[in-house]
């Protein structure tokens, strides 16, 4: 590694925020079109998120983009501080950032979708008898459930396209500050 590298938290941090904020942009349009991929009414995915977690979808889209930033400063912190994973080249951000979105969705998403989301919709299926939704949207609640393995696949993919974007960013934004490092094949 040369000497030209110096590490600047602050500004790995103002980095991870930014290109955390982009990534989560793509993210929300992806999550936005899960209704039409499943031929959905629109809108009842986010209704079902509402009714699982109780919070208003507002808040709810906030705090998504307060924990896509969140996931943005930790993977630019740690890539920053952990040396095989530095981010020197664009290719390899996107590679390093295709990881991290697996990771989100092995971490976060299932636990959050079969411990929390999966139990509310069947609790609403079987309570026909729910104010939140009608008949029309208990119907599609359970074609949410006949295609939960859909559902996962597509969390799956959305949330790799999410961490390739956010490699993809870094890669960009710090290519200048890895200008004097040492790559290997011009790709590490």
């Amino acid at each position: 590694m040369s000497s030209k590298y110096v590490s600047d938290n602050l500004g790995t941090i103002k980095v991870g925020i930014n290109v955390g904020l982009v990534a989560c942009v793509a993210l929300f349009a992806a999550l936005m079109s899960i209704d039409q991929q499943l031929g959905l009414q629109n809108g009842v995915f986010f209704k079902t998120l509402e009714h699982a977690f109780g919070v208003d979808p507002i808040l709810a889209i906030f705090i998504g983009f307060c924990g896509a930033a969140i996931i943005g400063i930790i993977y630019n912190l740690v890539s920053d501080k952990w040396t095989t994973f530095r981010i020197i080249t664009t290719p390899k951000g996107v590679l390093t950032g295709a990881v991290t979105g697996a990771i989100v969705f092995a971490l976060i998403f299932v636990p959050l979708h079969t411990g929390v989301l999966i139990p509310a919709v069947e609790a609403n299926i079987f309570s026909n008898e729910s104010a939140d939704f009608t008949s029309k949207e208990i119907s599609q609640l359970k074609s949410l459930l006949i295609n939960n393995t859909f559902v996962l696949w597509y969390g799956a993919l959305v949330h790799i396209i999410f961490g390739s974007i956010l490699g993809l960013m870094s890669g960009f934004v710090l290519a200048d500050r890895y200008t004097g490092v040492k790559r290997i094949r011009s790709f590490w």
